[in-house]
Order: structure tokens, then C-alpha cells, then sequence
């Protein structure tokens, strides 16, 4: 059930992010008429960051697991 309850808490994190970064990118592009090649730029570099965020937490998280004792 704990796994489940991740899996949930990822699925809902991603979403909110892919619309805040779409609602982001359409206000660089439309309002402050940035291009959307710099919009797309600064997209790939935030997701590889937060990517690298994501990775760092779950394997420190996985390492520091107590081991069950035999």
C-alpha cells in the first residue's frame, strides 16, 4: 500500500508541473514575446534539474533503508 501511495504522490507531482510549465511557457511566449526556442531551452534544462533532484532523493532514501537483522 506504501508503494502505491508514491506511485499516487509522483503521478500527481508530474501533472502539476507539466501545467505550471505550460502555463509558464505561454506566458514567456505570448505576453513577454520570448521565442519559443528559448522557452523550450530553459524547459529542458529545468526538467534535467529537477530530474537530478528526484534521482538524488530516492536513492538516498533507498540507501538509508533499515535492513531487516536474520
Amino acid at each position: 500500500m506504501f508503494i502505491l501511495a508514491k506511485v499516487v504522490d509522483f503521478l500527481i507531482a508530474v501533472c502539476v508541473a507539466s501545467i505550471i510549465a505550460l502555463l509558464l511557457g505561454f506566458i514567456a511566449h505570448y505576453l513577454f514575446g520570448v521565442s519559443r526556442l528559448e522557452v523550450r531551452m530553459s524547459a529542458l534544462i529545468g526538467a534535467a534539474i529537477s530530474a537530478l533532484i528526484f534521482a538524488v532523493l530516492v536513492t538516498t532514501e533507498w540507501f538509508n533503508k533499515p535492513r531487516k537483522s536474520k
